[in-house]
């Protein structure tokens, strides 16, 4: 399989539901979900399922899809942000709506990291499992790349997962600074402008 076979869409609102799921099933395994939901069974991927459809309706920014024919095999999102508007707290507007006090230690935690300055915040991103080693993570990457160097901008994220560190040091992504939360060991990786060609 390569990339010829995928396209990239923006996503639209038929899209969500599933847009949430593949994130969902993509992410499950990822060291902070099993730390904060405790497990990775369908109960806490349903969970995780919820939390992202609450981040697109109340946090939307801008959402490519990565497609196989009409199926949603990846999807990425992309916000413009000018750091935390509250130093110390993450958005107070619960994910899914519940006082979870593992989710806000975790969510808190990344809120007093986001850089001050404008940046492109990337995440999440997130690609089905069975379509993982062929292209789709970079083709995604790619495109975010793109959108952030045409207005010459930073960039920002956070990862658990150190293969992602290497991932996203490709596409010129520097670890920044680290957090153990829940003993997990979580990155934060910053994108510098990048010059014109």
């Amino acid at each position: 399989m390569n990339t010829n076979h995928f396209t990239l869409s923006f996503m639209e609102l038929d899209d969500i539901q599933e847009s949430a799921k593949v994130l969902s099933l993509a992410m499950l395994d990822n060291p902070m979900h099993r730390a904060v939901f405790q497990g990775n069974s369908e109960k806490e991927r349903f969970e995780i399922e919820k939390m992202f459809l609450e981040l697109f309706a109340v946090f939307p920014g801008i959402t490519f899809l990565a497609k196989h024919g009409k199926k949603i095999i990846g999807v990425m999102r992309m916000k413009s942000c000018v750091g935390p508007t509250d130093k110390g707290k993450s958005n107070k507007v619960r994910l899914d709506g519940e006082n979870n006090s593992r989710k806000s230690i975790w969510l808190d935690e990344w809120a007093r990291n986001d850089p001050e300055e404008q940046h492109w915040h990337l995440g999440p991103i997130g690609v089905l499992p069975a379509y993982r080693g062929v292209g789709v993570g970079s083709m995604l990457m790619e495109r975010f790349c793109e959108e952030v160097d045409r207005c010459s901008a930073k960039a920002y994220l956070e990862t658990d997962l150190d293969a992602n560190v290497r991932f996203y040091g490709k596409f010129g992504f520097q670890v920044v600074s680290e957090a153990e939360i829940f003993q997990v060991n979580n990155r934060y990786m910053a994108r510098d402008i990048q010059p014109v060609p």
